[in-house]
């Protein structure tokens, strides 16, 4: 903390809050899912003059997607953001395709996305991001009901908008416990940087606690 205290004072901005999120999906069949989930973005402290706690609500996320499972290791996954931001509501259209393999001890994915943002008071925002993501069980092979696993996110995200152009990476390592088949919670800081190409560089902390939830048809 007290590197990223020096590391703010230099021509950067810093942000810290909470990101709470519930994940909540339901299978169709065997390759379709739908996938729903809602994440609030909430602030708890801005690097300012006066440096003091200061928490402010930012917004809202609203997600819809539909999963289709085109192998056991390949899925496409189409769907819409519905994002809640003080008085404006913001769309967002969502395009991924994800690859995962299970290696001896460890699982690893790779995820491809574009979206497209839009409001009325904006111009279009579209985004490219890529996400390598590595799996590893506390305990044997896999991750049984009842075990922790640790999970690290490592994310570049590329966007462009009035002919402006950025670019964000991502550090997302996660404390994960599978509490059953159906439900597993994760905890861990999510740290992103951002505006390499403009003064100052923005820097954002968040605590982000994921609660995942599946609903499968019952025979």
């Amino acid at each position: 903390m007290c590197c990223l205290n020096s590391y703010t004072n230099a021509q950067t901005s810093f942000t810290t809050g909470l990101l709470p999120k519930i994940v909540i999906s339901h299978k169709i069949s065997d390759r379709f899912k739908l996938i729903n989930s809602i994440e609030s973005r909430q602030q708890l402290w801005e690097h300012s003059p006066s440096e003091e706690f200061s928490y402010k609500y930012l917004l809202t996320d609203i997600t819809n997607i539909l999963s289709y499972k085109l192998s056991s290791d390949h899925v496409f996954n189409v769907g819409y953001l519905l994002r809640i931001e003080k008085d404006e509501l913001v769309h967002r259209s969502i395009f991924q395709y994800s690859i995962a393999q299970q290696l001896e001890a460890i699982r690893i994915a790779h995820r491809f996305v574009t979206d497209q943002t839009f409001n009325e008071k904006e111009s279009p925002e579209f985004r490219l991001r890529y996400r390598f993501t590595v799996e590893i069980p506390f305990n044997g092979y896999r991750v049984d009901p009842k075990e922790f696993y640790l999970k690290i996110n490592n994310e570049y995200l590329g966007s462009y908008q009035a002919s402006n152009s950025d670019l964000e990476l991502r550090l997302i390592p996660f404390l994960g416990y599978n509490m059953n088949d159906k439900s597993k919670i994760e905890i861990g800081p999510d740290y992103r940087i951002s505006q390499f190409l403009n003064s100052p560089t923005k820097n954002r902390l968040w605590l982000s606690i994921n609660y995942y939830h599946a609903f499968t048809n019952k025979k």
